[in-house]
């Protein structure tokens, strides 16, 4: 029995349908590969979202330490009670040690947890040498041992006294964590290294051994003075296991190659859409829980009230990172007929706890002042209100009394600023004695500071947010405030408040910021 020769015909449809197969299965295999590209860009840069968003509580922690110190002479006791809690409750952390620079002289003031690597490395002359004042971090590098470490270090702005509070953070074993499966990143191998090359001897931590294979993808954080750079790639399909399969899939099907590489492709482009809005959907809700946080942060603040002979106003700025409510605030608080009492503070953290703490103080200085006790005795009940040693958290505060027929302003500080007096061509911080943070020590005696104004007259009273910047003297930022104030005081006040916050503030601050403002005419 003879064989029949193909038909030309047949040959030409079977030599089309298999060249139509081979495009879209080629076609089905690029847009997979560029699918999982995408979703693995989306998953990465969550990944530094969720980074960066941790790297300002690193920050926080040892600005406040510093702050403990500065307040207390660098007294070891107080610094190492307020580090202990830190330790115990990160198993990473391995100590946080407070130095005095003195030239080129350091020296070691207090300790908690273990020794530091870095003292007894060569390198440590140069990196105390690159600290300076101000709220950035300085890191450096990843430092030899076993376990290996790296630290970072900060000072204060404004800092004179040479304090310098420097932490150590072990890196895991091998540099190896593991991610549970169940976890929403349990399918990324990712390597964290510190600084912009990833070289081995730089890596903190990865998920899988190490260069990571596959398609990767990277994105950089930045982390005090240098950047974490962050390499991922997926072990398994982002876009999911048909979309892997399909070109073969196409292949296999042949005669039907049109129709079924169109519904494929059509369902890979849905899920890739589908992850898209899925990412913009993560970015609304962020949006709208920070202004959720914003409107609750308002909520808790008062209307400025209407005086006699005595215009108000306040703004409430908030910070530009994370979606917390914060422990700024302010209160104008009317006593008598041409008389009031202002208000304001600030908390150190951010969350429901600082928001919470911010409500506390606040309405005991209503009661208090309410019961008839003078802004002196006021900061001193507050003292008896915050333990630093129970509550883990101080609060800045300054209370003033106005006395609008006669021009008096009398001010007592608890660690907070004092407030701007403008007066005619004239701008000047009110000289008066700051006393510890509440909460720092329980013997707060603060001492009143008063002056008169003949004239009209604008007091501003305001927090951090407003003039302080990372690597920056605080003094810079004191003195920018002045000079603005002095060259807009003659606006209307409202005016003056905006003014104020677009020239010093223009892009925002970590920090919130409060400003509030008294004028009177005379």
């Amino acid at each position: 029995m003879s064989v029949k020769p193909l038909r030309r015909t047949g040959i030409l449809v079977a030599t089309v349908c298999l060249v139509v197969t081979v495009v879209v299965s080629w076609a089905s295999w690029t847009v997979n590969k560029h699918s999982n590209q995408r979703l693995l860009s989306l998953q990465m840069r969550q990944v530094a979202t969720l980074i960066a968003n941790e790297v300002p509580v690193v920050s926080s922690m040892l600005l406040d330490a510093a702050h403990v110190a500065d307040a207390t002479q660098a007294d070891p006791a107080v610094f190492q009670r307020f580090v202990a809690p830190q330790l115990a409750s990160s198993t990473s952390l391995a100590s946080v040690s407070l130095w005095r620079i003195d030239g080129n002289q350091r020296s070691l003031v207090a300790k908690a947890g273990v020794e530091p690597l870095l003292p007894s490395d060569r390198s440590a002359d140069s990196f105390f040498a690159k600290l300076k004042p101000g709220r950035q971090m300085f890191i450096t590098g990843v430092l030899p041992g076993s376990p290996a470490h790296f630290g970072y270090a900060v000072r204060t702005g404004g800092d004179t006294s040479g304090l310098v509070v420097y932490a150590e953070q072990r890196l895991p074993p091998n540099r190896h964590v593991a991610v549970p499966k169940n976890s929403p990143f349990g399918s990324l191998r990712l390597a964290v290294y510190l600084g912009r090359n990833p070289t081995g001897s730089q890596l903190l931590e990865a998920t899988a051994p190490v260069p990571i294979p596959g398609n990767t993808h990277t994105e950089v954080v930045p982390f005090g003075d240098t950047v974490l750079t962050l390499v991922g790639s997926s072990s398994e399909p982002l876009a999911g296991p048909l979309s892997a399969t399909l070109p073969w899939i196409v292949l296999v099907v042949g005669c039907v190659v049109a129709v079924v590489s169109g519904g494929a492709i059509e369902y890979v482009s849905r899920r890739r859409a589908l992850a898209e809005r899925l990412a913009r959907e993560n970015a609304r809700l962020y949006q709208e829980q920070r202004t959720i946080a914003s409107t609750l942060q308002h909520a808790l603040l008062p209307e400025v009230p209407q005086l006699d002979g005595v215009q108000v106003a306040a703004r409430y700025v908030p910070g530009v990172a994370g979606t917390d409510v914060g422990g700024d605030w302010y209160d104008v608080i009317h006593t008598e007929p041409g008389r009031c009492v202002l208000a304001v503070g600030d908390v150190s953290g951010r969350g429901l706890r600082a928001a919470t703490t911010m409500a506390l103080l606040r309405f005991a200085i209503r009661a208090y002042v309410a019961q008839g006790d003078n802004i002196e005795t006021v900061l001193a009940k507050l003292g008896g209100l915050l333990q630093f040693d129970t509550h883990r958290q101080f609060a800045t505060v300054l209370l003033g009394e106005v006395d609008t027929r006669t021009g008096r302003i009398t001010v007592v500080s608890a660690g907070h600023f004092a407030p701007l007096l403008i007066t005619g061509d004239r701008a000047e911080f009110l000289a008066c004695r700051v006393e510890p943070p509440i909460g720092v020590s329980p013997d707060v005696r603060p001492v009143p500071a008063s002056v008169t104004v003949d004239g009209p007259a604008t007091l501003l009273a305001f927090t951090d947010g407003l003039v302080e910047r990372p690597s920056e003297l605080i003094d810079r930022g004191l003195e920018r405030l002045r000079a603005v104030s002095l060259k807009t005081g003659d606006r209307p006040l409202n005016d003056l408040l905006d003014g104020l916050t677009a020239a010093l503030i223009p892009d925002g601050t970590e920090d919130d910021t409060v400003i509030l403002g008294l004028r009177w005419a005379r």
